[in-house]
């Protein structure tokens, strides 16, 4: 037995000595490590799985990727133990990975991990990590020194590449001895402030930091507390190990950190994990998460003023409103706070809490009826705040894959929704705020913009002023029989109107718009055989057909 798992573990040495071969061949690893300096090499694991004499290797960890490296191995034929097999795999890689000290083909820490297939049990084998001391310290070197003068010296803005290894770096406490929580705020803040002139390129640098944390929370600080149940199509359960260390308390801070960055920066579909990280420093201890999850971080004040008492929970994303005066004035003054909310930095995701006495709603299907839509709804009964209306929705509605987070499935919808739909039935003034409206949705994911269309369409029917407004709303409906109302763009007066919006979009885009006036492609093609058919008609065909 203990021959046969000693040939194991020296034909899964040997597979990872064939792969990294082959990838040294096939990469120009040099190159590639001088786009950054803060990268030490390219790759960092390997993993195998071993099915019964059949030993597959990979660089990915997703269950989709092909295998690098295929190879028929000894068919185990007793028990193995996963000490005695970790420990002789250790002992085969060390001198083999140990040859690639110097070769940015490998990373400053390699490591190789697996599990092996057995009838129809599985073992896991925990990582075998081999460390290039050479690497290492270049590396730390190179962090200490871009620390210093890129960052706390810094007065540009720094490279995203940078930011990626630096973040991932500075919570690796293998490489930088421990991780001083508060010199990683403020480096991590200091980034941040050096690159917000250009805000996708901030985004970036915001994102690559948030992975980071995500990452040391979910793989190295939470495991020590939690046993984690993953699933696929919903968050992850954590449950408390009945014996586990005691937390430092600045460690469950960085926990917190992590939960409000993905709050506020992150896309909506991001926001439950982090509320639950902050749940979770909560429940180790953190008193400070469970007053956040209450009350909100603070940052942003509440309002007490004639008629209307505001307050927001940034952690929670909500924003409680009080109107105690139903008018113009009180509207307004909730609608400045939300503004301000949004131009610094409240989570692009939110809800309303609304105390109100009128209930008023918009005359279209399938909203919701959510205190959100009845706040907006209730502003649009005065036009004086139009104008403010408008200046809220545009700013509302600038990030991307972001809701109103107490509307769901059908009713799912693009914060600033309610107030461009209000508008946009209440005047052709903001047909342009309507247009770029609907450049903004996410077609995937809502489809309360073909209960909008149709009733713009019934409100204004089809007439010059309309007609580029009605495309873009078009543009943006998914699974909607064609309207009665738009039958007017297939008749000569307004065909070549209808024409010129569409000359600039792909070819099955205009098939999109087309199949919400004539019904389908082959409607129209019949149409344009009849005899004296606008000349239009073919034209529009071979719009469609253009790639």
């Amino acid at each position: 037995m203990e021959q046969t798992t000693e040939t194991i573990a020296r034909e899964i040495a040997q597979s990872i000595a064939t792969l990294v071969d082959r990838l040294k061949k096939t990469r120009n690893a040099a190159e590639i490590v001088k786009r950054s300096r803060l990268q030490a090499g390219v790759f960092d694991f390997a993993r195998f799985v071993y099915n019964d004499g059949k030993l597959e290797v990979y660089t990915s960890d997703d269950d989709f990727s092909e295998a690098d490296l295929e190879m028929e191995v000894t068919r185990l034929t007793g028990p193995v133990t996963v000490v005695d097999l970790t420990r002789m795999l250790a002992a085969e890689l060390q001198p083999i990975l140990a040859a690639y000290d110097n070769d940015p083909i490998l990373d400053y820490r390699f490591r190789v991990y697996g599990q092996l297939l057995i009838g129809s049990g599985k073992l896991e084998l925990p990582p075998v990590a081999h460390t290039s001391p050479s690497k290492k310290q270049r590396l730390l070197e190179e962090m200490h020194q871009y620390m210093e003068n890129k960052v706390f010296k810094g007065q540009y803005p720094t490279k995203e590449l940078d930011t990626f290894f630096f973040a991932n770096h500075l919570l690796d406490a293998e490489l930088m001895g421990s991780i001083q929580v508060t010199q990683v705020k403020n480096v991590f803040n200091k980034i941040l402030e050096l690159n917000k002139r250009k805000r996708e390129t901030l985004s970036q640098h915001r994102h690559h930091i948030i992975h980071a944390l995500r990452t040391w929370a979910e793989r190295k600080f939470l495991p020590a507390f939690y046993d984690i149940d993953t699933h696929p199509y919903r968050s992850p359960a954590y449950t408390l190990k009945a014996e586990r260390p005691a937390p430092d308390p600045e460690l469950l801070d960085l926990l917190l950190y992590t939960g409000v960055m993905i709050i506020r920066h992150e896309p909506n579909y991001s926001r439950p994990t982090g509320v639950q990280f902050t749940e979770l420093a909560g429940q180790l201890g953190l008193a400070q998460a469970a007053g956040w999850l209450k009350n909100g971080s603070g940052k942003y004040e509440s309002i007490k003023e004639d008629g209307i008492t505001a307050k927001a929970n940034d952690i929670l994303g909500i924003v409680e409103i009080q109107v105690q005066e139903e008018n113009a004035g009180a509207y307004g003054r909730g609608l400045q706070y939300l503004i301000s909310l949004l131009e610094h930095e409240f989570p692009a995701s939110y809800e309303i809490k609304l105390k109100s006495k009128v209930k008023t709603f918009l005359p279209l299907k399938n909203l919701g009826k959510t205190d959100t839509h009845r706040f907006f709804a209730n502003a649009l009964q005065y036009p004086a705040l139009f104008p403010l209306l408008e200046r809220y929705a545009r700013i509302a509605m600038a990030a991307e894959f972001e809701w109103y987070t107490d509307a769901e499935a059908e009713s799912c919808a693009l914060p600033g929704t309610y107030a461009v739909f209000g508008l946009g039935l209440a005047s052709e003034a903001y047909f342009p705020l309507v247009r770029d409206y609907m450049k903004q949705v996410d077609t995937e994911h809502q489809s309360v913009q073909n209960h909008f269309t149709t009733a713009f369409a019934a409100r204004y029917g089809v007439t010059a002023n309309t007609i580029a407004t009605l495309v873009a709303c078009l543009h943006a409906c998914q699974d909607m029989k064609p309207l009665k109302e738009l039958a007017p763009l297939q008749t000569p007066e307004f065909l070549p109107l209808l024409l010129q919006e569409l000359q600039e979009l792909p070819g099955y885009e205009v098939e999109h718009v087309i199949s919400f006036i004539w019904g389908s492609k082959d409607k129209l093609a019949a149409a344009a055989k009849k005899k004296n058919a606008a000349d239009q008609l073919p034209q529009l065909l071979t719009l469609m057909a253009k790639r």
